[in-house]
């Protein structure tokens, strides 16, 4: 079983909206803690997720998703439903091919449900580290490189020598749609003076965490983080810390999305 900060990490909906839809009926918990309240969630509801989601992206309001989740619709016909607005989008809407790639990654997603566990997933021990870092809440996942151009710029001016691995930190208890905290950090052994916002510090070992590689857009690293969910509920783990990444390949060196290599790292206890 997951707890409800753990679920909303691997299925990358916040708790906020989580407790939203066991309210209105639409996901109720595997489970409720009849004494303290807490909700509980299973592996098995994380397709539930996808279906929603995917709803959500093709216009249908809670209450009508709600009606349609009655109907426990399958795959074949929910994959019916996204060809069906593909073919409306393309032809009301032929500028709008943001709109209409979403939905075509989208079907894709469904299609390859079944293969998306195709992940390994590894447990390793990880030392400490002695990092330069900084930290803040910024308005979303996708303004992180803001982070590590100042982190850059600070290094480069100071001349410091950095090495691997260099980590991006989630802070946040679950994932969140806005205010996100993140921390990155280089690995140096040079001591430097900080700043207000840029720290020196040990970035604390972790005697197990499970890591899984996500090759491809970042956008896509959904699965990976449903994969490590599924992992985690068929071994009796739960985490127990802030995931990590480490972006070995992206942008910078690649030209196509698809050759990006992420590494994520999440701290675990049985």
């Amino acid at each position: 079983m997951l707890k409800i900060g753990d679920f909303s990490r691997l299925t990358r909906v916040s708790v906020r909206m989580l407790r939203h839809y066991d309210e209105i009926g639409l996901l109720k918990p595997q489970s409720t803690d009849d004494f303290t309240g807490y909700r509980f969630y299973s592996a098995d509801q994380i397709p539930k997720i996808n279906r929603i989601f995917v709803l959500k992206e093709m216009g249908f309001s809670l209450s009508e998703i709600c009606g349609l989740m009655e109907k426990e619709l399958d795959a074949k016909q929910l994959l019916s439903l996204l060809q069906n607005r593909q073919r409306e989008i393309t032809e009301a809407i032929k500028k709008e091919s943001e709109k209409l790639l979403r939905v075509e990654t989208l079907i894709r997603l469904i299609d390859e449900e079944e293969s998306s566990m195709k992940y390994e997933i590894a447990l390793k021990s990880i030392p400490a580290y002695k990092v330069i870092s900084v930290r803040d809440v910024i308005p979303a996942y996708c303004m992180e490189g803001k982070l590590w151009e100042e982190l850059e710029a600070f290094v480069g001016k100071k001349g410091l020598r950095c090495g691997s691995p260099c980590y991006a930190i989630y802070h946040d208890p679950g994932y969140k749609e806005s205010d996100v905290d993140i921390e990155v950090t280089m690995s140096t052994n040079e001591t430097v003076e900080g700043t207000d916002r840029i720290k020196l510090r040990e970035l604390e070992a972790v005697p197990e965490m499970a890591v899984v590689m996500h090759q491809g857009p970042f956008e896509e690293m959904s699965a990976a983080y449903h994969a490590l969910g599924v992992w985690l509920s068929a071994n009796g783990y739960e985490m127990n810390g802030p995931t990590r990444a480490i972006y070995h390949k992206g942008p910078w060196c690649e030209q196509s999305s698809e050759n990006y290599l992420t590494e994520i790292q999440a701290p675990v206890k049985k």
